[in-house]
């Protein structure tokens, strides 16, 4: 039953809408890294694969920016909230999003490092 409380309080959540919006980009962006991988594991490097690295940089861009414009709002409402499980359930939200991000941009980074391709991530 502690799960679905904990549901209710997202939906109750003033942030809920924009908590969506970000998990939707997080899991746009995990779909592009698991295809990109895929390619990459399969050793298929092609137009397409690099297709798929675009669309990957692309979306972890926009992850990143959307996590962070939500921590920036979030932040801001914090000043005039004094209920603790919301604060911990914000942080703990943006942590998990935080942690794939980095996942993802660091499994990045690192094969294209491989391939002597420097990674500027996109801020």
């Amino acid at each position: 039953m502690m799960v679905a409380n904990s549901f209710d309080l997202w939906q109750k959540d003033v942030f809920f809408s924009a908590a969506e919006e970000v998990q939707e980009s997080a899991d746009i962006m995990e779909s592009a890294y698991r295809l990109w991988f895929k390619e990459k594991r399969d050793g298929r490097v092609t137009v397409e694969s690099d297709e798929l690295c675009k669309e990957l940089q692309a979306a972890l861009s926009t992850a990143k920016w959307q996590l962070e414009e939500f921590e920036r709002a979030v932040r801001l409402s914090h000043g005039n909230c004094r209920d603790d499980t919301t604060l911990t359930r914000h942080k703990q939200f943006v942590a998990a999003i935080e942690n794939q991000i980095y996942r993802v941009e660091s499994s990045l980074q690192e094969a294209l490092s491989e391939n002597g391709i420097n990674f500027v991530p996109q801020d």
